[in-house]
C-alpha cells in the first residue's frame, strides 16, 4: 500500500486539487479555460518538441509496440460495440461507435504522457507519443466514418478523411511531435534562450495538465444512461489494458519496459477527445461526458494498480 501511494498519490492528488478548485469555484470556468489553453498550446507541445528532438527515433521504434497497442485498441473497440449491440439494441451504430472509441481512446496525452515521463524518464517519450499519434490516425477516422455511414451525417469518405487531416494538422500535440522529430533529424542545436524557454514550459506540463484535468472534470455532471456509461468504463479501464498486456507480453513478446508503457497508457481513462468528437457529431454527448467523469474517478484506483504492477519492470 505504501508503494501504491508513493507512486500514484502525487498524480491523482493534482487531479483532485484541480477538481476541488473547480467545484468550489475557487477557480472560475473562464480561468480554467485559460489554464487548459496553456497546457494544450504551450506546455505539452514544448515538452513533446524537446523530447522528440533528442529521441533516437529510428533506433528505438518498434513496430511490435504499435501493433500491440493499436491491435488491442481495435479489439476493445469491437468488443464494446458488439456488447452494446447485444445489451442496448435501441442505440444506433453511431452511438455504439462512440462507445467503442470511449473504451479504446484514453487520456494518453493530457494524463498518460506526463505520468510516464515522470515514472520512466525520457525513454518513455517515443512509445508514449506513438500511442497519441496512432490513436488519432486510426480511432478518430474509424468512429467518424461509422457515424456518417449510420445516418449521423452525409459526408463522403474523402470529406471524412479531409476533416480528420485538417484536425490533425491543427492539433498542437501532433504538430509539435513532428516538428521535434524533424528538428532532431537536422542535428542542429537550439539556441540557448529558446532551449531554456522550452524546458521551462516542459517542466510545467505535468502539474498543469493534471490540475487542469481536475478543473475540467468539475464541470461534467452525471446524466442518465449509467448502464451504457458503465459498459464503456469497464471497457476502457479493464478490457483495453488487459488486452494490451496479453498482446504485448504473450503474443508479440515485447520487452518488459515497452509492455509497461503500453499497458499504463491503455489503462488511462476516456479522453476528452471522445467528447469533442461526440459533440461535433451530436452523438451520445451526455453519456460520453459522464463516461469521462466516471472513468477518471475510478481510474484513481485502477491506474494506480497498473502503475504499481508495471513499474517494477
Amino acid at each position: 500500500m505504501e508503494t501504491l501511494l508513493n507512486v500514484s498519490l502525487p498524480f491523482f492528488g493534482l487531479i483532485f486539487l484541480g477538481y476541488g478548485a473547480g467545484h468550489t469555484r475557487l477557480i472560475t470556468p473562464q480561468a480554467y479555460l485559460g489554464l487548459n489553453a496553456f497546457v494544450i498550446w504551450f506546455a505539452l507541445p514544448a515538452m513533446l518538441f524537446v523530447k522528440m528532438a533528442s529521441a533516437p527515433v529510428f533506433e528505438a521504434f518498434d513496430p511490435r509496440f504499435v501493433a500491440a497497442y493499436t491491435g488491442a485498441g481495435l479489439l476493445a473497440y469491437g468488443i464494446i460495440v458488439s456488447l452494446s449491440r447485444l445489451l442496448f439494441p435501441q442505440l444506433s451504430w453511431g452511438q455504439r461507435a462512440v462507445q467503442g472509441m470511449g473504451a479504446s481512446f484514453g487520456n494518453v496525452g493530457f494524463m498518460g504522457l506526463p505520468i510516464l515521463v515522470t515514472l520512466f524518464g525520457d525513454a518513455a517519450v517515443l512509445p508514449a507519443v506513438l500511442v497519441i499519434v496512432f490513436d488519432h490516425i486510426i480511432l478518430i477516422p474509424l468512429t467518424t466514418a461509422i457515424i456518417e455511414g449510420s445516418g449521423g451525417g452525409q459526408a463522403s469518405l474523402g470529406a471524412i478523411l479531409r476533416k480528420v487531416g485538417i484536425g490533425m494538422a491543427r492539433n498542437p500535440l501532433i504538430v509539435s511531435t513532428f516538428a521535434g522529430l524533424i528538428w532532431g533529424l537536422t542535428g542542429l542545436q537550439l539556441p540557448v534562450p529558446a532551449d531554456a524557454l522550452l524546458k521551462l514550459l516542459a517542466d510545467a506540463s505535468a502539474p498543469c495538465a493534471l490540475f487542469a484535468l481536475g478543473l475540467t472534470l468539475a464541470g461534467r455532471p452525471l446524466s442518465h444512461g449509467l448502464e451504457q456509461v458503465t459498459l464503456t468504463t469497464i471497457g476502457k479501464l479493464a478490457v483495453h489494458p488487459i488486452l494490451v498486456w496479453m498482446l504485448a507480453a504473450y503474443v508479440l513478446h515485447l520487452d518488459p519496459f515497452l509492455t509497461a508503457v503500453a499497458v499504463i497508457q491503455a489503462s488511462m481513462p476516456t479522453a476528452a477527445n471522445v467528447y469533442i468528437l461526440a459533440t461535433t457529431q451530436n452523438v451520445f454527448v451526455e453519456r460520453t461526458s459522464s463516461t469521462i467523469l466516471v472513468s477518471t474517478a475510478i481510474a484513481t484506483v485502477t491506474v494506480s494498480a497498473f502503475m504499481v504492477l508495471f513499474t517494477a519492470y
